[in-house]
């Protein structure tokens, strides 16, 4: 296990979870050399350089407003549309560097720097779009900052899931629930893992599965994708391992079937290696 793993691990142990070191902790696997406190730095420069801008906000509207102003037009934070699967979107890191990312790592700095700012703000994990919301005495606001931290109205969360399903599909309150750092995180690595297996980059696919493994340890299914991987690369133990833990935990889900010849396949792998 290399550095930024065991401290991501200890990180993963907390509760809270800092959510801005999570993330540059997930980027650090890919830049061994990054100096966290650097980007934390980075994040508590744009607080301080927004407060003014944002302070002059009567209501909780108009400072979400003035801080999508802040972030998207005078920082030139975008969403970055032409290359959604580069990685970099998903580094906290290079977000910061590059003021490109996708709507879960905009997120991360809409609700790092607007939280500085005492904003009441929390991520929502809508399907296929992260979005942040904005809660108050008077209800709440869903803001996207994938596209300049536009304020949404329902009508508008609707039509985005009609066109996600290709229906109509009712809004369940459940879609806009604040979700909180673990989950957030866990979401980045699972961005990062369909990158990898798309590009059949399997020992940083597998890199995304321990790290999901260890903020949600009762992710099964990543469990028993660790699994295939670590046979597809011939780590026959800890694949075997994998499914036996998946089996004892689930020995009814509908993959537990493949798993138990899975099991049987590998412990004969394992003995003919020993």
């Amino acid at each position: 296990m290399n550095d930024a793993r065991r401290e991501f691990a200890t990180l993963a142990a907390k509760e809270p979870v800092p959510l801005a070191r999570g993330a540059l902790l997930i980027a650090k696997e890919e830049y061994p050399n990054l100096d966290l406190d650097e980007y934390l730095d980075k994040l508590a420069t744009l607080a301080r350089e927004a407060e003014p801008i944002v302070r002059a906000g009567e209501d909780t509207v108009e400072r979400i407003q003035l801080l999508s102003h802040f972030l998207f037009e005078l920082k030139g934070f975008e969403g970055n549309a032409q290359n959604y699967n580069d990685p970099r979107n998903s580094f906290l890191n290079d977000v910061l560097n590059r003021r490109l990312g996708l709507p879960i790592t905009l997120s991360v700095v809409y609700l790092e720097v607007g939280r500085r700012l005492g904003i009441n703000l929390f991520g929502v994990s809508f399907p296929n779009h992260f979005l942040v919301k904005a809660v108050d005495e008077r209800g709440e606001l869903i803001i996207d900052p994938f596209v300049g931290g536009k304020i949404l109205a329902l009508d508008e969360i609707r039509a985005r899931l009609t066109q996600i399903y290709g229906q109509p599909v009712e809004l369940n309150p459940a879609m806009l629930k604040a979700r909180g750092a673990r989950h957030i995180l866990a979401r980045i690595l699972r961005n990062l893992k369909i990158i990898y297996m798309d590009k059949s980059d399997w020992t940083r696919a597998l890199s995304t599965l321990d790290r999901i493994i260890m903020l949600e340890p009762r992710s099964l299914d990543e469990l028993v994708e660790r699994g295939g991987l670590f046979e597809r690369l011939e780590c026959f133990k800890p694949a075997l391992d994998d499914y036996q833990s998946f089996l004892s935990q689930a020995p009814d889900h509908p993959a537990a079937e493949a798993a138990r010849e899975a099991v049987l396949r590998l412990i004969r792998q394992v003995a003919l290696i020993n």
